[in-house]
Order: structure tokens, then sequence, then C-alpha cells
């Protein structure tokens, strides 16, 4: 009897940092991202910034009232510590403009209150697929006439 998964099998999770101090609307956004992501709640700004240190974030889920309380710069400096992840923010009202003016400060997207699980794993799934195509570099021939036995018959027609 075999017990445990073996290492191959084994995908990679996204870590995500949900940062409120409405603790509702933290636990709220962990229970939406329940299965697979690996999600940390955090009071503060300050206590992200400490665990970043510790383990690096794929995406950080900053609330309009963190935002709020340090300014617009968090975002920038949320970015100068962790340039590769991903910031959502989440804002109390469409209406209010918030969501652009942290857009403009750097985040990568926003939503609004009420939040549905759908949409927010929606837009999690969407910045975190975009993080892993950034990353990924495609092959590419060096020269366009050279045939390349890594690609398929058909690819290697179109490069020629």
């Amino acid at each position: 009897m075999k017990i445990g998964v073996e290492r191959t099998k084994v995908i990679k999770s996204w870590r995500v940092f949900v940062v409120d101090d409405n603790e509702i609307l933290r636990g709220a956004v962990q229970f939406m991202l329940r299965d697979g992501y690996e999600t940390h709640e955090m009071v503060s700004a300050t206590g992200a910034l400490t665990k970043a240190k510790q383990m690096k974030p794929d995406l950080l889920v900053l609330a309009e009232g963190v935002i709020r309380v340090n300014g617009p710069d968090l975002i920038q400096e949320f970015l100068a510590h962790i340039p590769e992840a991903k910031i959502l923010v989440v804002v109390d009202q469409v209406s209010s403009g918030f969501g652009q003016i942290c857009i403009a400060a750097g985040a990568h997207d926003f939503l609004a209150k009420p939040l549905r699980a759908e949409l927010v794993r929606e837009k999690i799934d969407a910045l975190l697929n975009a993080k892993k195509k950034a990353v990924a570099t495609p092959l590419k021939a060096a020269n366009r006439n050279e045939t390349t036995p890594h690609l398929g018959k058909m690819a290697q027609m179109q490069i020629k």
C-alpha cells in the first residue's frame, strides 16, 4: 500500500495573501479560494510585508480600507518588495473611482463589493495565468530557414 503523493504529480499551488482589517471579508475570500489556492489572511499591510519576506505571494488581495489607511503608495511598496506578485484590490463601490486610482498606482485589477465567488475566482485565475504566461519563454529558431527538430511538421513549415 502506497501512502502519499508522488512528487511528479504535485501541482503548484498559487499563494495568495488576503489583506483586510475586516475579519469577515478575509474569511469570505479565503473560503472562496479554498480549492486550489494556498491562502493566508493578514490584518495589516505591515503584517503582509513581513510575511512576504518569509514566503513570497503570487497574488495580493488588498481591501480598499487597507490602501486608504496607508495611501495608494502602498501598492508601489508591495511591488518594490514583491515585483513578481499581482495585486487585486477589493473596492467598496465601483462608482467611487477608487479602483481606477489603484490601477494608476500599479494594481493589476480590482473588484467591487458585493463579492461573488465565481467572479473572484475568475479574476484571480486570469491574473495568475497571465503571470504564468509572462514567465514562460517560447522556443524560437535562430535561423528562419533551419529545421527545428523540437517542433512538429506544421510548425516547421510555418517557420520556413
